[in-house]
């Protein structure tokens, strides 16, 4: 999923909700073109280095350096980006955002998650858009050894990811899985009432016949589901299968024909969500825009998600 950006944008700090939710969009968006057992509760798996909280507890050890403070939020930058920000320049590595201590309590009480319900964190999408990974094959800056084997150890929190969504609704107490949780052990979902996706483009199959058959489905952002990968969990890497255009011989945009994305990808260009709704579909509902560049500071969103 390509994402056009305006170069000229320019970051100013203001300690305001608006313009904080502005600086972070312009960072969001600069990033795009950046291209390097069965038997296990959800609890342990947890714990593993795959997991959500893994990857939190990581992103606060490489990115320490706060720029800005709005009454509800903290952003956090890498020492690189830190330096890359204070010079005029695109940000690299992706954000960590934090809730402001003086009003968490208020928005957790608000936005805390209803019982049953998990969250689907998009590694292998992530690891997509890395550096030297799918859209650099896309994009013919590599040949055919960028969709093969790719790791998916290495990923951006940023808007492709859907970084900033997975981090308010983590930090505000929802559950989460991750692609290679849900991959490796697809029971898990018998566990959750309902289970929400993110920009989940690239799946398994063994995963993505776990998700769409669920009986309670939200798709927070268009696109989930959209793309067959086959992943080597051994080795941490994933190679292209089919979708987006691939393979070049018998080229298919959903490489699963599946047609709840179909219905909706084009709402991936729709990023302002002015007229946002949540659309009944046959097991859940689908976000009729892509949030992420606006979802700080539309709390709506993430309120009406609750009531569905």
């Amino acid at each position: 999923m390509k994402k056009i950006y305006d170069k000229k944008m320019t970051i100013v700090i203001f300690l305001s909700v608006i313009v904080f939710a502005s600086v972070l969009s312009t960072i969001l968006f600069m990033n795009i073109e950046s291209p390097e057992s069965l038997s296990e509760s959800p609890e342990s798996l947890s714990e593993s280095p795959m997991s959500m909280d893994y990857y939190i507890d990581t992103l606060s050890k490489t990115h320490p350096f706060k720029v800005q403070t709005d009454p509800y939020f903290e952003l956090h930058m890498t020492k690189s980006d830190y330096d890359r920000f204070n010079n005029g320049l695109r940000q690299l590595d992706g954000v960590r955002l934090t809730l402001n201590p003086s009003n968490s309590d208020q928005l957790i009480d608000e936005l805390k998650p209803n019982n049953g319900t998990v969250v689907i964190f998009p590694i292998f999408t992530a690891a997509a858009y890395f550096p030297h990974g799918f859209y650099n094959y896309y994009y013919d800056t590599c040949d055919e050894s960028c969709i093969t084997n790719v790791s998916f150890e290495n990923f951006n929190f940023d808007y492709n990811e859907s970084g900033i969504t997975a981090q308010i609704l983590y930090h505000v107490g929802y559950d989460f899985l991750t692609d290679v949780q849900v991959d490796k052990n697809p029971e898990l979902l018998n566990n959750y009432e309902t289970v929400i996706l993110l920009h989940n483009e690239y799946v398994t199959k063994k995963e993505f016949d776990a998700i769409s058959n669920h009986p309670n489905l939200i798709f927070l952002h268009p696109n989930a589901l959209y793309a067959e990968i086959d992943v080597n969990h051994d080795e941490n890497v994933m190679t292209l299968i089919r979708g987006h255009g691939y393979p070049p011989d018998d080229p298919v945009s959903n490489g699963f024909d599946y047609d709840i994305e179909k219905e909706f990808h084009v709402y991936e260009k729709s990023t302002s969500c002015k007229d946002w709704e949540f659309i009944k579909i046959k097991n859940g509902f689908h976000l009729n825009c892509y949030p992420e560049g606006v979802i700080i500071d539309q709390f709506e969103i993430l309120k009406k998600m609750k009531e569905l």
